[in-house]
């Protein structure tokens, strides 16, 4: 392992193999970083802004299970920590203090990152400011597969309102920073003039990192491979029915299906007669009741899975026989616990091909290990409503795990056009003269996830979409459209190319 220490004057920077001092070439601190992995491609190369004992590099090098792994601890960039979630709201920037969390915001005063994926990159440009740096690669090529943890606390640190407004400018759309001068000047009484007018100069990046040979170089380690099935169900016999064909298919079988069957009329009987007149190569646990909602259903289900891994399923969905094999390869080359499936309609074609951390959760194509399912469940407060998913996911990531995505295993969802929970649940709001934007139930889910700017980003998104609507509409009395922005208005009625 390399250990690169850093200074504040990137000339005055040291580092160490075995003790031994290296030569670095004039450059910055990033420029460092890549001049070792070009001389050193199979090394972790550690960063620090002080010295270290043996035993912190062992933690990291413990956490590190996979080359295209990126790690820090310490202090929050501070330039990015109280202003990021006026203009982002995905699960990656709601760390929880000083535990492993799967974000992209880094700090410099220790970290870890392996020569391999360095030494893929050939566009980044270093600004010469090592946080910055820093936090732009790993925001730039998160989403394209570059895994990033970090154990992060939120010190007190001063702020520059400049590199905020350029770091997003230069991974966001220039919407964006207009939106971020609006919120500071709102609930900051901030008017940060120059930095938005310097950000404008800004470009986007759209640089590409090729991480899919070395995400395929992980060798597979051995693992148990047994599973569970749960599906909650709602009048879909014949789509259930092609389901446990598919499953019964499997290279690799399932343990038991764990079926929650509802239907809300207590007089009614199961649809399911079925499943007792067919030999299943696996146990089937059927459960008919009269409580209609998912979260309820999967709750259930998960409280009667008895194996290590939990194959959370629709009743709609068709799959080829190999899916369980390719499954369990994917979780022992990334070593994760929990793994989403690309849950794909007919027609659609997903481009990635890499796996990558997922800042969504699906509960009909994901399969999760027990540890996970033993802290979280599906919450009943957002029983017919929208987010349960969401909040489940933002569940696992709390509790110390994350969401991987491997889009290369592919299932192929029906959408039923008949069953399922299509019919309205009327909520005491939906009576009221004035309904609630955004629904109680997000806002519930913001409240009790994300933090206070997030909740003001969402009020003033809501305001804005609400006065665009209106406008839009009072256009449409006399047959406008406005092309440029894609959205048309005829008779008070709005579409969307």
């Amino acid at each position: 392992m390399i250990i690169l220490k850093s200074h504040i004057h990137p000339d005055f920077d040291k580092a160490y193999l075995n003790n031994n001092e290296l030569k670095l070439d004039a450059g910055t601190t990033f420029d460092h970083l890549k001049e070792l992995a070009r001389k050193f491609p199979q090394q972790w190369i550690g960063w620090t802004s002080i010295e270290r004992p043996v035993s912190d590099w062992n933690d990291l090098l413990n956490k590190a299970t996979v080359p295209y792994m990126v790690l820090s601890k310490g202090s929050a960039p501070g330039f990015l920590r109280d202003s990021i979630d006026y203009v982002d709201d995905t699960p990656f920037i709601n760390f929880k203090e000083d535990q492993w969390y799967p974000t992209w915001m880094m700090s410099d005063n220790i970290g870890l990152i392996h020569s391999s994926v360095l030494q893929q990159e050939t566009e980044f440009k270093s600004t010469g400011n090592w946080i910055y740096d820093l936090n732009l690669f790993t925001r730039i090529y998160q989403s394209q597969g570059l895994f990033c943890y970090s154990q992060l606390s939120r010190e007190r640190i001063q702020i520059s309102s400049s590199e905020v407004f350029s770091f997003i400018s230069q991974t966001k759309k220039k919407t964006w920073i207009f939106f971020l001068l609006l919120c500071q000047i709102c609930y900051e009484k901030k008017f940060p003039i120059l930095a938005f007018a310097k950000a404008l100069f800004k470009r986007q990046l759209n640089y590409t990192l090729r991480l899919e040979p070395i995400q395929y170089s992980v060798p597979e380690s051995d693992m148990e491979k047994r599973y569970d099935v749960i599906i909650p169900t709602m009048g879909r016999a014949s789509y259930l029915k092609d389901v446990l064909l598919d499953l019964d298919q499997q290279t690799i079988k399932p343990q038991q299906v764990i079926i929650i069957e509802q239907n809300g009329d207590h007089s009614s009987s199961s649809d399911l007669g079925f499943l007792n007149n067919e030999n299943w190569s696996f146990k089937i646990i059927h459960k008919f009741i009269h409580q209609t909602g998912a979260c309820n259903a999967r709750n259930i289900a998960i409280a009667h899975t008895r194996s290590p891994w939990v194959l959370l399923f629709d009743d709609d969905n068709r799959f080829d026989k190999n899916l369980i094999e390719r499954i369990f390869n994917s979780l022992s080359i990334t070593k994760t616990a929990v793994l989403n499936m690309a849950y794909l309609q007919k027609g659609e074609i997903e481009s990635q091909k890499t796996f990558k951390q997922w800042p969504f959760f699906g509960s009909g194509c994901s399969i999760v290990h027990r540890d996970v399912l033993e802290q979280c469940n599906f919450d009943m407060a957002l029983e017919h409503g929208y987010g349960e998913d969401v909040d489940f996911g933002m569940q696992i990531r709390n509790a110390g795990y994350d969401v991987t995505y491997a889009p290369q295993i592919q299932i192929l969802h029906l959408k039923a056009p008949i069953g399922g929970f299509r019919k309205s649940h009327v909520f005491p709001w939906d009576n009221e003269d004035v309904k609630p934007k955004p629904s109680p139930q997000i806002m519930y889910y913001r409240k009790k996830i994300i933090r206070i700017n997030n909740c003001q980003d969402i009020k003033w998104c809501s305001y804005l979409k609400h006065l665009v609507f209106l406008g839009l509409n009072y256009l449409g009395n006399t047959t406008r459209s406005t092309c440029k922005l894609g959205i048309k208005v005829k008779n008070g009625q709005t579409s969307y190319d």
